[in-house]
């Protein structure tokens, strides 16, 4: 069964790839946007939003105040943070900055994909649309676009995205609901499913250094956070990931040289 709908996933986004490659107006890279994301990262982000429902319903908040949250929040790692130093008693400007600085990842992720988006000269501004940058539809945009026309990129990218946005609203409930009749050691680990899409989405990738930088950080986290485990991510991430970046810096100008 497993082998099965992996086959069905890779023949189906195999098709989508090569309706990309011939897209040539907005509304066909929207619609192959939607696809994308209902095939790809949508099932993997409704399925984290479950577990945030349960957490949610975990700490005490209402429905609607965990809902607003997955909507106007919308990023797993600040919505966790957000609830529990709710439930600490924290205020309102101290949650609000916490947040502000899990989500500065989202910087880097913008600067990285916007500017592989060609802008018309009197097209409206894009700020609302960077709310739908997310860690799974980034991903699936950084490995498409240079197989689609830069034009229709843009189309692309809010299919993508709105999907996964959208299906985090029915996640969130679907999670608060059943929290109360499946266990919370069931329901929350979920939460985890997206990250775990996100890192296997850079294995599934020609370069190799991406693997040698998911191995060697991995294996630095976990040596490290027997050390210092309060700086052991800092550490495992910034530090390791910028040596195997040297690395292969230098290698790639050695190369370039000879």
């Amino acid at each position: 069964m497993g082998s099965f709908s992996l086959g069905y996933y890779n023949s189906s986004m195999d098709r989508i790839i090569e309706e990309l490659k011939n897209a040539d107006t907005f509304s066909h890279a929207l619609r192959l946007g939607v696809k994308a994301g209902i095939y790809g990262p949508g099932p993997v982000l409704l399925a984290g939003m479950v577990g945030f429902g349960a957490m949610g319903h975990g700490v005490g908040l209402s429905v609607l105040q965990t809902t607003a949250i997955s909507t106007f929040v919308y990023a797993l790692p600040g919505q966790i943070v957000f609830i529990e130093m709710m439930s600490m008693g924290a205020s309102s400007s101290v949650v609000a900055i916490a947040v502000a600085l899990t989500s500065t990842r989202f910087l880097t992720m913008v600067l990285t994909l916007f500017p592989q988006i060609p802008k018309a000269k009197n097209e409206p501004s894009r700020l609302l649309s960077v709310h739908l940058v997310a860690m799974s539809a980034w991903a699936y945009c950084m490995r498409d676009f240079p197989k689609m026309k830069p034009e229709v990129r843009y189309g692309y990218f809010l299919g993508i995205g709105l999907i996964c946005w959208v299906l985090a609203i029915p996640g969130t409930i679907i999670g608060y609901v059943i929290s109360e009749y499946v266990p919370i050691w069931v329901a929350i680990p979920l939460v985890f499913v997206n990250p775990l899409f996100f890192l296997l989405s850079f294995v599934d990738v020609v370069i190799p250094l991406n693997r040698i930088a998911i191995i060697v950080g991995g294996i630095a986290g976990a040596i490290f956070y027997q050390i210092y485990p309060e700086n052991a991510l800092l550490i495992s991430g910034l530090g390791f990931g910028s040596l195997v970046y040297g690395i292969d810096y230098f290698r790639r100008k050695r190369q370039a040289s000879s």
